[in-house]
């Protein structure tokens, strides 16, 4: 079995300083990189968040909207059912109307007959 190396810090007394800094501006470039990719897309998700804002404002409206759509809804259906009531009792009563028709123009006739009366005097005058 070969002897494992132990790793040990470089030493700057007997290696020139130029076997060092390879390594650590390599390192500093992947940690450039690194951050500039962070900061990027931060600002991405930042101009992200920028649009989103009207986008919340105009769903905050749409809902404000709907609510009032569904009171506006409610009501009509409050009304609907009043209608309909009214439509049946309407009904009923446009059939005793009908019924009655008959017997108004009877007396209508009788009326004209009468002398100084009906239509013929309402005409003269």
């Amino acid at each position: 079995m070969a002897a494992r190396r132990q790793a040990r810090p470089p030493s700057t007394d007997k290696e020139p300083p130029i076997k060092i800094l390879p390594n650590v501006s390599s390192e500093i470039r992947e940690w450039e990189h690194a951050v500039t990719t962070v900061m990027l897309r931060i600002r991405q998700i930042g101009v992200l968040i920028d649009r989103l804002g009207p986008a919340l404002d105009d769903l905050s409206e749409l809902l404000d909207a709907a609510k009032q759509i569904a009171e506006t809804a409610e009501g009509l259906a409050v009304s609907a059912k009043g209608i309909d009531q009214s439509a049946g009792i309407i009904a009923r009563d446009a059939e005793k109307i009908a019924q009655a028709l008959p017997a108004v123009e009877r007396l209508g006739r009788l009326a004209d007959r009468l002398p100084g009366g009906g239509r013929r005097s309402a005409a003269g005058r």
